[in-house]
């Protein structure tokens, strides 16, 4: 039986795995022990027992050997996500050797993209490209690069280590985060004080959104897969759906119209965040089992969405 660690798991990501997991659908991974590094410890209900470590990954004195290694450490606070890394590489040692690691990182490494042009894993990855987002997000995509570059330099090393660039999700686990254009939709149809939503948004913003199981089934077959070649792919739906429809679909579930703020478009400005994942299809036949409709009709139709 094999274990894993997984640092930062009491997030999204975290919360969708054991979702996933507590569905009986992760036994190709034969996990009998995971051991959670984690700043905040929240009871997630497991079929597997959990050891918690409830710390800063930058302040822990010691990494756990495991089977596995997923580390999905992260914050609002891109130099706070550097320094709990570097503590990190500075802690693992020949006994993680015959570790599997996995580092999810996100698709915002590749920067803005402004054609109708899926986003391949060859695409340039340069500080230049990302420097072009403004605020929070031009930190979060540098610190991403750069702990790219740092698992790349432990796969040289002979640590077995893939990366996994994340794209945009659905799932139920994403109620819980006010900072998502599906939260703020879905959130503004149940206020019964309203008969509109309020989109502030560019009729030009296209999302490929991926339904959580997917995003828990694609990762866990990538961190079986792991080798000292540091494999990088696409994690997301190649299925492009613009912002307006999102807020149509739900407009439509709760019997509202959608209200679009103008916001001086200009001619051609194209927000496109859709990954191409040709790459994880053929080397991992990787495919997704859902379609955007279906996945959003799942969110829809919880009855604890308050």
């Amino acid at each position: 039986m094999k274990s894993l660690l997984f640092i930062g798991g009491t997030g999204f990501l975290g919360q969708s795995f054991f979702d996933y997991l507590n569905k009986g659908k992760l036994k190709y991974l034969k996990l009998s022990k995971i051991i959670i590094i984690s700043r905040k410890n929240k009871k997630i209900k497991s079929q597997i027992k959990i050891t918690y470590i409830k710390k800063n990954i930058a302040n822990i004195k010691k990494i756990p050997i495991a089977d596995y290694i997923i580390y999905a450490a992260n914050s609002n606070n891109s130099k706070r996500d550097l320094k709990s890394f570097y503590n990190f590489k500075d802690l693992i040692d020949e006994k993680h050797l015959k570790s599997k690691i996995l580092f999810t990182s996100s698709g915002a490494v590749y920067g803005p993209n402004k054609y109708k042009k899926k986003i391949k894993e060859i695409d340039l990855i340069s500080f230049n490209n990302v420097s072009k987002f403004k605020g929070y997000k031009k930190d979060y995509a540098k610190s991403k690069i750069i702990i790219e570059n740092e698992f790349k330099k432990l796969s040289n090393k002979g640590f077995k280590v893939s990366i996994a660039r994340l794209f945009s999700f659905i799932g139920k686990r994403i109620l819980m985060n006010k900072n998502f254009a599906v939260t703020n939709l879905i959130n503004q149809s149940l206020d019964k004080k309203n008969s509109k939503i309020l989109l502030n948004s560019n009729k030009d913003v296209y999302r490929g959104y991926m339904n959580a199981d997917e995003l828990v089934r694609w990762i866990t077959k990538i961190l079986v897969k792991t080798n000292s070649n540091c494999k990088i792919y696409n994690v997301g739906s190649d299925e492009a759906t613009t912002i307006n429809e999102l807020a149509s679909k739900i407009a439509k579930k709760y019997n509202k119209e959608v209200l679009i703020k103008n916001t001086n478009k200009l001619k051609q400005n194209i927000d496109y965040y859709v990954p191409s994942v040709s790459k994880a299809k053929k080397e991992l036949n990787l495919k997704n089992r859902f379609n955007f409709k279906e996945t959003l009709n799942q969110i829809l139709n919880l009855r604890n969405l308050k």
